[in-house]
């Protein structure tokens, strides 16, 4: 499967981004392939099929969505015409407080996060089409985007993070005016189950119990006495868990500092990562990571 490297498709580190329009023609050969970047897909025009993790998805124009890194997927052309396609790539540091920020917003949250995450959930139904007017608001929005990438005139750098965050903030917007309904339609021990395998891969979020629990159509007290009595422990517990175990990783493959590691997993407070640590496996991150590369030189 083709791996699309952010070296080879984006500008550079410092400045991890591309734009463009691109047309998918008929009978093109099939190039399922995965990347290491985040991609916002506009369908401008034309009609096909996504093919996303395994699953078929009919798109056509108006049709907005997110692909997360390291997801497979394609797309096939329906009809003569070529499925024409705005494609926005970045790195997630490339907006790294923005998002934080934004994902404190649900309606961003379940947009950019959830609704790809749950996609190939048959009760999730939070996708989202543009009408005639707003694909042609969103269409300016990319051409002023690419415009920008493309001359790379004085401040362009500047100018496509400034344009970027608010076509994320105008998307979040008309999410917001399409919600008439939580997106998980399932049974609560489902729900749960359902929020556990995402924080598994969004452990690094700033994601508060309010917008979890509007994600399961619960409420608070019945969402938490619901997660302790299937998974055993609380919610935090649980997200602290996931966040202590990914850590592990990144202290045997990396030098980063330990705050860094922290802060890569969703801690910003340095004491509190420590004493989680601590909790979780008797030993502080600097002991473990001693300890791993010591009994890892002698095997």
């Amino acid at each position: 499967m083709l791996l699309y490297s952010k070296e080879s498709f984006l500008e550079c580190d410092e400045f991890p981004f591309r734009a463009f329009l691109y047309a998918t023609m008929p009978q093109r050969a099939d190039l399922t392939h995965y990347h290491d970047f985040i991609e916002l897909v506009y369908v401008a025009e034309g009609r096909g099929e996504h093919l996303y993790k395994g699953s078929s998805y009919p798109i056509s124009k108006g049709d907005i969505f997110v692909i997360p890194p390291f997801v497979q997927h394609d797309y096939n052309v329906i009809g003569d015409a070529p499925l024409d396609v705005y494609n926005v790539m970045f790195l997630p540091s490339f907006l790294t407080s923005e998002l934080q920020a934004l994902s404190k917003v649900t309606s961003f949250f379940n947009f950019f996060y959830v609704e790809p995450f749950f996609r190939q959930t048959l009760d999730f139904e939070s996708h989202m089409k543009l009408s005639i007017l707003e694909g042609q608001e969103i269409k300016q929005r990319l051409e002023r985007i690419i415009e920008e990438f493309d001359r790379k005139a004085l401040g362009y750098r500047i100018s496509i993070k400034a344009l970027l965050i608010e076509m994320l903030v105008w998307l979040s917007r008309r999410y917001e005016e399409r919600i008439v309904a939580p997106p998980i339609q399932a049974s609560q021990s489902k729900a749960i189950q359902s929020v556990c395998k995402f924080l598994e891969h969004h452990y690094a979020q700033d994601i508060s119990l309010e917008q979890v629990c509007q994600l399961c159509g619960m409420s608070q007290s019945s969402f938490t006495f619901k997660f302790k009595q299937t998974m055993g422990k609380t919610f935090t517990e649980y997200r602290n868990e996931v966040r202590i175990h990914s850590s592990l990783k990144l202290l045997r493959e990396t030098d980063d500092k330990i705050i860094a590691v922290a802060e890569n997993v969703g801690i910003s407070d340095l004491s509190y990562y420590n004493k989680l640590f601590k909790k979780h496996t008797g030993l502080t991150p600097r002991e473990y990571r001693v300890k791993y590369r010591r009994d890892a030189g002698e095997s």
